[in-house]
């Protein structure tokens, strides 16, 4: 269930250029206008709720690229922002896939930056953020999440307070499980070849180590030879 009001405007014009592995965009948005949210339900096993109200005039320049390649790879996105006027939201979801809960308050004035990064694995991704601002303004957050869905653990930890100046940080980590499994099948499957491929190398190596040392110790001998015979011509003995 959702109820919303919406008395605002808002517009954006971005651009972009990329190609198969790396890609880069810069978006200009800007808002005035009141809006206001309230849902509640059930997903599965889980419930959620939330409420957020939003009375702001707020203009943001957005930078954001990516690169990857083969499953690794990372994204980054920087916010420059001036707003004014008030926000505030709450939000909980709990259930079978765990908990994830945040709130958070800001009023007044303020010009700021965020900056979010994001470091992407085949068995693990990596999030992290942080922001400065400053004005007339306070603002206030916290948020936390453990959950478990689709094979994915994310653990998450997000703060924020400002008073004329201040600064808020994020961290996410989320762990894929299926890949961690998927990846030790295959090193289950693959291990009696890579044993097998040990096991018949091992005669071979060890037969070129001794044809090599003979070798060896056959050219020490002859050359050994030559040392002393010369050394017998120059004494003449």
């Amino acid at each position: 269930m959702e109820v919303s009001y919406d008395n605002s405007l808002s517009g954006s014009a971005g651009v972009g250029t990329g190609n198969d592995y790396a890609s880069v965009g810069v978006e200009v948005s800007a808002k005035t206008g009141t809006v206001a949210r309230a849902q509640a339900g059930l997903d599965g096993n889980n419930v959620y709720a939330g409420i957020s109200y939003s009375d702001t005039t707020e203009a943001h320049l957005t930078v954001s690229g990516e690169a990857g390649y083969e499953g690794i790879g990372g994204s980054g996105s920087v916010n420059i922002y001036v707003k004014t006027g008030n926000e505030a939201e709450i939000s909980i979801a709990a259930g079978q896939n765990g908990i994830a809960a945040s709130a958070g308050a800001s009023c007044g004035d303020a010009a700021g930056v965020d900056a979010e990064g994001t470091i992407n694995m085949r068995e693990a991704s990596v999030t992290a953020g942080a922001g400065v601002s400053i004005g007339e303004h306070f603002e206030a957050g916290a948020g936390g999440e453990a959950t478990f869905k689709d094979g994915k653990a994310t653990v998450g930890v997000s703060g924020e307070l400002a008073a004329i100046a201040g600064i808020d940080v994020d961290l996410s980590v989320t762990v894929d499980t299926n890949q961690i499994q998927k990846d030790a099948t295959t090193v289950v499957h693959e291990a009696p070849k890579i044993a097998n491929t040990v096991v018949q190398e091992v005669p071979k190596v060890a037969n070129t180590v001794a044809n090599e040392t003979v070798k060896a110790g056959n050219t020490f001998v002859n050359e050994s030879k030559k040392t002393v015979n010369k050394v017998k011509k120059f004494f003449h003995l």
